[in-house]
């Protein structure tokens, strides 16, 4: 994520990035809600700079990136480990020439005696896990869980995965299924297959199994696309 002390200079991080990730989709918001950062930043917490945070980022604008190991690439350590190094130390002052906090002039020192947070520029994820939780909160929309997919989805799990700007991956199938109404907001989506939907044929004639959980209950049932949604 890009914070708002380095907006100004996104084309020069995402020039750094490149070589080193495929970019698969961003989002930018021009005012971040201030429970965003709350969730972002929650395992700090309690701690000194937690405030500051929370007031350098809260109704600014910030971009959100989700990125991926680029398979032309030859990785030194891991694809996180290898990005981690590009992004730099935490403090601006300790980072090393050429990462990207070292386009910052500021130190983690120098915030603290100013008592604001420190302008490093972006924020990133450390490990896989942590990627996926802060990846729901800026993709809340296109975020889903793997395992509730069954097979490989036909045109009506493609369709509903690609509606919007930027779609990634063909996820986002609960999403979909709840903004389509085709199950309730008060259904738990507990598995998708789709059934005969076959490559090329109309989507809104394409039928899939749900399994949903209600109340306790569990409940498994056909479902059709009623309305045509554009590819």
């Amino acid at each position: 994520m890009i914070k708002p002390d380095g907006m100004s200079r996104e084309a020069e991080i995402v020039e750094k990035i490149k070589p080193l990730a495929n970019i698969i989709a961003s989002r930018c918001f021009n005012a971040i809600e201030a429970e965003k950062i709350e969730m972002l930043y929650e395992m700090h917490r309690g701690k000194d700079f937690y405030p500051y945070l929370v007031e350098h980022l809260r109704d600014r604008p910030v971009k959100a990136f989700l990125l991926s190991e680029r398979e032309d690439v030859d990785y030194r350590d891991s694809f996180y480990d290898d990005f981690l190094a590009l992004v730099g130390d935490t403090d601006p002052a300790k980072a090393r020439p050429g990462t990207i906090r070292s386009l910052s002039a500021d130190s983690t020192k120098r915030s603290l005696s100013e008592k604001r947070a420190v302008r490093n520029l972006v924020h990133r994820s450390t490990t896989p896990e942590e990627t996926g939780k802060e990846a729901a909160i800026f993709f809340w929309d296109y975020v889903q869980d793997h395992t509730k997919v069954e097979g490989e989805p036909r045109e009506m799990g493609r369709c509903l995965a690609r509606k919007g700007d930027g779609i990634f991956y063909e996820e986002r199938l609960e999403s979909g299924l709840k903004k389509s109404c085709l199950i309730s907001s008060d259904e738990e989506l507990v598995s998708y297959q789709d059934l005969d939907g076959q490559r090329g044929a109309p989507v809104e004639k394409s039928t899939a199994i749900v399994e949903t959980l209600k109340n306790g209950v569990r409940s498994t049932r056909e479902i059709t696309l009623q309305l045509k949604i554009s590819l």
